[in-house]
């Protein structure tokens, strides 16, 4: 089993200073790269990003407008800061949630071991303690509130990209906002999001869904605790079948629905196949 541990930090800054931009500094060179590898006018201007920003996500406007000045961001950086219609990136993901006894949202997150931030953070930027792995500078890929709100996101399979925002600061700002899986739900369905993602939530009331998201369509939501890299029914896709998708869904609903299943060993199948992937070279490897 292959551990990168050893690459994990962890931020407790309520709100970002030092430690946040120590961090920008070591790695905006290969995120400008990212944001601009198609070319600048392929991504929206600085008005744009911000007019954006202000009508979809206005409680966090202030904080992109901090994090701007702290950088010192010229207008491309500042644009990449904002996470509107930003590049495409996909990664591999297995998630559900165990609803007996404690609850508990489990978790296996795929992907490129170059690529992986591998901070995990405590903050407070809007009155709420917030512990998230970090993505995007100031998104977040997974994490859980004060209030035991939890989330996690997985890629939905499709590619697909529309006009919207990088699914992880969308779902920085839930936690950030949201004390239920209702209040998140509502936030989903009002932030337009760039690509297919499914969010897996859970709150402190053990109310659980998946919230599926699209650029072309109207977002979904199901009662079902699990999601993995596909929506609706099996597509046999190039992705799905790289991703064993479907053979990764169906081991965990048969997890889940085992009657004589411990909580323990639930936790535990994730570190075996196919929950997880040993293909760090494709950019699929579980970390």
């Amino acid at each position: 089993m292959k551990s990168f541990t050893n690459r994990i930090a962890c931020i407790n800054e309520d709100y970002p200073a030092e430690k946040w931009l120590n961090y920008y500094n070591n790695v905006k060179t290969g995120y400008l790269s990212w944001f601009l590898e198609e070319g600048s006018i392929k991504r929206p201007s600085l008005d744009e990003c911000k007019l954006a920003l202000s009508k979809y996500m206005p409680d966090f406007l202030p904080i992109w407008e901090h994090l701007v000045q702290l950088s010192g961001a010229d207008e491309n950086e500042a644009r990449m800061l904002s996470m509107y219609c930003p590049s495409s990136y996909k990664r591999g993901c297995s998630q559900a949630a165990w609803t007996r006894y404690s609850p508990v949202l489990v978790r296996n997150y795929d992907y490129s071991p170059d690529l992986f931030e591998g901070r995990i953070q405590k903050n407070k930027w809007l009155n709420t303690e917030v512990i998230s792995v970090s993505d995007c500078l100031w998104g977040a890929l997974d994490g859980i509130n004060q209030y035991g709100l939890s989330l996690s996101l997985s890629y939905g399979g499709s590619d697909t990209i529309g006009v919207g925002f990088g699914v992880s600061l969308v779902a920085r700002y839930v936690l950030d906002l949201c004390k239920t899986t209702n209040e998140a739900i509502e936030m989903f369905k009002k932030i337009p999001i760039n690509m297919a993602y499914n969010i897996t939530l859970m709150d402190s009331y053990n109310h659980v869904v998946t919230v599926e998201v699209s650029p072309v369509e109207e977002v979904k939501i199901s009662s079902r605790p699990f999601a993995v890299n596909q929506q609706g029914g099996f597509d046999l896709n190039s992705y799905a079948i790289f991703s064993n998708s479907e053979e990764r869904q169906q081991t965990i609903k048969e997890l889940l629905f085992d009657p004589l299943i411990s909580i323990e060993s639930f936790i535990t199948s994730f570190s075996y196949s196919p929950l997880f992937s040993t293909d760090y070279d494709k950019g699929f490897g579980t970390l």
